[in-house]
């Protein structure tokens, strides 16, 4: 076999670069501490940035004034999610994009989800958050 000749398939892919990844959380109307700020299962690697956030409320959030879904970077924060992009009183897809979290996040960063509803106590609420970020690259 002559070892001189250009291989005829594209290279394979390459380690060293960034990869796409996503966290997701459900969170309920009675989860215990969402008012305060549940932190969702997983957290950005330092450097991520953060390409798309979407809300899926699939069982509307049913207080009886307000009904906030917030997302941020400490218990009870908005930096990621605030509260006039993610009404969850209403069932839809919701396509948050005023976040503050701007650009490469400097740390490991855990997102915390709070639902902090005004008016009557609720009874009915499902949402799904999902984050789509890119991860950094790694230094060669």
């Amino acid at each position: 076999m002559a070892t001189n000749v250009t291989p005829t398939k594209p290279p394979v892919r390459s380690t060293f670069h960034g990869q796409v990844g996503e966290i997701r959380s459900r969170v309920t109307f009675s989860d215990i501490g969402l008012v305060a700020g549940l932190p969702m299962k997983n957290a950005f690697p330092m450097g991520a940035i953060i390409t798309r956030t979407t809300i899926i409320v699939s069982q509307a959030f049913n207080a009886g004034t307000t009904n906030p879904l917030v997302v941020g970077s400490t218990p009870g924060g908005n930096d990621l999610v605030a509260a006039a992009d993610a009404n969850a009183g209403t069932v839809g897809v919701k396509r948050p994009d005023t976040a503050t979290a701007l650009g490469q996040l400097p740390a490991d960063t855990v997102p915390y989800v709070s639902y902090a509803p005004t008016g009557s106590v609720p009874t009915a609420g499902v949402a799904d958050i999902v984050f789509e970020y890119v991860a950094p690259r790694p230094v060669a």
